[in-house]
Parts: structure tokens; C-alpha cells; sequence
């Protein structure tokens, strides 16, 4: 395999200082106010100022928090308090990985149709060449979450991925 046909997918490790999930008590029938702002459908995402996935209905019932503020981590305590649901700390279990757009088709093609699965959503539980993950488009690129277990393995597969674009 010549070097020009090895795909160069600018992937980059995000640090992610801490993490949860919440996870609410199915059929508990919790109201929208008492989740505010939060994204009360599958597949939505609360976002920062600076455009940063900071809530992620990921699953039925399950959100992904990384790196939440003060005040977030208040309103999570304050809902598991109210008997909404559990707040896990998962630090250590998702590694965050950042891809440009561009490469993140190519190399997200190999095992998933990113377009189809964000059609009508802005984030997804999914399964990347075997590793658990989940996906949201951010700007011009995507942020990954993978199993930290699996991140190593991940970045080599991915990082050895011939181009599917033809040489000029």
C-alpha cells in the first residue's frame, strides 16, 4: 500500500475531564419540566455557547453528559433526588475523539452511513468497526465517543484505513 493511499483522517483525543450518564426510570412518566431545556427526544442534543454537545439523548431513557458545568451536574443531583431517574459517574468509560467531516465520511463509511443514521437526529448510539460508541455532528466535524476500552484500537484500525478517494 503506497502512503498517498493510506487514509489521513485527522483524528483528534479530546480530554475529557469527567463524565456521566442519566438514566431515567422507564414509565415513570417524567414531564418536560421537570427536565427544562434538556433534549426530551431520542437522538436530541443540548449544546453550549460555543456550539459543544453538553446533553446527549443518546438511548431511551439515557442521556451522556461529558464534561457538564457546576450548574449541570446541580440539575443532574437535583433530578436523581427527585426520583427521575440515576446519575452514574462513568469517568474513564467513553474516550472523546474528534473527526474532520470530511475524513469522518470516508472512514465512517467503512462500518456505518453517518448521513442516514443523523438524518433526523443529532446523535446515536452506535457500533464503529465492533466499538461501542456514539456520534454527534459538531460544526464541520463529529464528535465520537468510543468504550475507552476499545479507543486504542479504534484509532489504530482507523489510522490504517486504506483512501476511498482516488489518487489524482
Amino acid at each position: 500500500m503506497r502512503a498517498a493511499d493510506v487514509l489521513v483522517a485527522p483524528v483528534t483525543e479530546l480530554p475529557l475531564e469527567s463524565c456521566f450518564e442519566f438514566v431515567a426510570y422507564p414509565g415513570r412518566g417524567i414531564s418536560a419540566s421537570a427536565f427544562g431545556a434538556w433534549p426530551a427526544g431520542a437522538g436530541e442534543t443540548l449544546r453550549d455557547a460555543a456550539g459543544r454537545p453538553t446533553v446527549l439523548h443518546f438511548a431511551p431513557d439515557r442521556w451522556l453528559v461529558p464534561a457538564p458545568s457546576p450548574s449541570l451536574i446541580s440539575h443532574l443531583i437535583s433530578l436523581e433526588r427527585a426520583g427521575c431517574g440515576t446519575l452514574i459517574d462513568v469517568d474513564g468509560k467513553w474516550q472523546d475523539l474528534r473527526i474532520v467531516a470530511e475524513h469522518a465520511q470516508r472512514m465512517l463509511a467503512r462500518t456505518i452511513d453517518v448521513e442516514t443514521v443523523l438524518a433526523d437526529r443529532d446523535c446515536a448510539a452506535i457500533r464503529l468497526f465492533d466499538c461501542p460508541a456514539i456520534v454527534a455532528r459538531h460544526e464541520a466535524a463529529f464528535n465520537l465517543w468510543i468504550a475507552a476500552s476499545f479507543a486504542q484500537s479504534f484509532l489504530a484500525v482507523s489510522s490504517a484505513m486504506p483512501n476511498l478517494e482516488p489518487s489524482s
